[in-house]
């Protein structure tokens, strides 16, 4: 989900950076929104039991349940598409600062709701917020970014996404979603009125001629003395070259490299939501719930929060250990053992059997679950998505897989739940774990390996 960003640096690859240099630009992606945007993804985990229980003052049914969950990604769609060009005319700050007000409609829509459409509505602008901050959040990051820092800084906003998982698992865990939304509220109006203070991004004001202000900027992240014309000419350099290779969608259906590569990010990003993984994360606490143990489901969901942030945290050291595809086979096969452990796990209590430790299946299942997605299925197919494609067609090609994931996020989150409720669990489990060997398979016959090549080197292996 991230446009093409510009290098705003040339040299000094080598050089010690100063700490209050490093702490503006880790304090900048700290308050472009991450940690709002992780939090709002996992908002139904500790929300929606609640609300489907007697006491609820809003109380909904499963199938409504699952409209709730769903409508997030619808919001997404409509945002995230169009992001990177709003963002471009508009400006990468103001897009962000504006992208705070639906966080705010949300939490004034579920202060003050008295049915489940208010309910509908508050997610639809939390997904237009998320998808949006998902798109320009990344462009805004690389392109005031030190390039010793970029790919640490990419790294340390995902990782807030888990921070914001965590944080509304924890809190959801203790309080009533009122108190839970209000906080959230909060928190996205503190960082965003904090981000007002920082300079909009040095690319943006060269794209629009005010190349004084492009040079405060990059004078902001990088210190008074530091000599910013080179970065400024080599911004001017790559603007102008992208002008002068923009490419349509008839470009990628013409060519062999770019249908490949297409068919490639498509169907990874297709299959990195077929593994259920933001449908678990949006009914955690109901998955638990579910499945009847004898530990608390809201700790279950705490501790599996700790699981993918730590996991995540790992992965940024192992990911360029081995191929990509070596990771993407591990992560697959794991995911789908995991989901059909969970699946043997009703099987057996629906059977009637009970053996000491088997409450521990569930959430030893998930643990492992979310470990195999973040090492491959998770990171990988947008570093693949960054890889394959030239950049005069990265446009149309990012548009498609982005329309792809927010599609195919809600298909899986609407039908999760109800899945669930209508069928028998194990068989729920059973479906996805299945879908995790097809993965396998297209894994084999269609994704190429892109681990040490060059760009030039990966179109001419995608045009044999």
């Amino acid at each position: 989900m991230k446009k093409k960003t510009i290098i705003t640096q040339c040299d000094h690859t080598n050089q010690k950076l100063p700490l209050r240099r490093i702490l503006r630009q880790f304090l900048a992606t700290v308050c472009i929104g991450s940690v709002s945007l992780g939090a709002s993804i996992s908002w139904t985990s500790p929300v929606l039991p609640q609300l489907e229980s007697v006491n609820s003052t809003v109380r909904v049914t499963t199938e409504e349940a699952s409209w709730v969950g769903s409508t997030l990604a619808l919001g997404a769609l409509i945002s995230a598409i169009p992001a990177g060009y709003v963002a471009d005319r508009f400006g990468r700050k103001t897009c962000t600062l504006a992208f705070v007000v639906p966080v705010l409609l949300f939490c004034g829509l579920i202060l003050t709701a008295t049915n489940v459409y208010y309910l509908y509505a508050a997610r639809m602008l939390s997904g237009f917020a998320t998808g949006g901050v998902s798109v320009v959040a990344p462009m805004y990051i690389g392109e005031i970014s030190d390039v010793q820092l970029r790919g640490i800084l990419g790294t340390f906003f995902e990782l807030l996404i888990y921070v914001g998982i965590l944080v509304s698992a924890v809190l959801g865990a203790y309080v009533n979603y009122i108190t839970l939304t209000v906080v959230l509220g909060v928190i996205a109006g503190v960082l965003g009125a904090c981000f007002v203070f920082f300079p909009e991004s040095p690319t943006y004001l060269m794209m629009i001629n005010k190349k004084s202000l492009a040079e405060k900027s990059l004078r902001f992240y990088r210190g008074k003395k530091y000599d910013v014309s080179k970065d400024l000419d080599l911004i001017q350099e790559e603007l102008d070259l992208i002008d002068k290779r923009k490419g349509s969608l008839w470009d990628l259906w013409k060519s062999k490299a770019a249908m490949r590569g297409l068919v490639a990010c498509v169907g990874l990003t297709a299959f990195q939501q077929l593994c259920a993984v933001d449908a678990v994360m949006f009914y955690c606490v109901y998955v638990f719930q579910t499945a009847g143990t004898s530990i608390d489901a809201y700790t279950s969901s705490v501790i599996t929060s700790v699981i993918q942030l730590i996991s995540a945290t790992f992965a940024v050291f192992v990911i360029e250990k081995f191929n990509r595809c070596t990771f993407l086979y591990i992560s697959t096969f794991g995911l789908g053992i995991s989901l059909a452990l969970f699946g043997a796990y009703f099987q057996i209590k629906n059977a009637g059997y009970n053996f000491q430790g088997m409450d521990l299946i569930p959430l030893a299942s998930m643990i492992s679950y979310f470990i195999f997605f973040a090492v491959g299925l998770g990171p990988i197919p947008w570093l693949i998505n960054g890889e394959l494609f030239s950049s005069e067609i990265k446009g149309p090609a990012n548009g498609i897989t982005i329309a792809t994931n927010w599609t195919m996020l809600f298909l899986v989150t609407k039908s999760f739940p109800v899945m669930l409720d209508k069928m028998e669990p194990q068989y729920t489990f059973y479906s996805f774990a299945a879908l995790m060997v097809l993965c396998l398979v297209f894994i084999r016959f269609c994704v190429p390996e892109t681990r040490g090549k060059t760009l030039p080197d990966i179109q001419v292996e995608l045009s044999k």
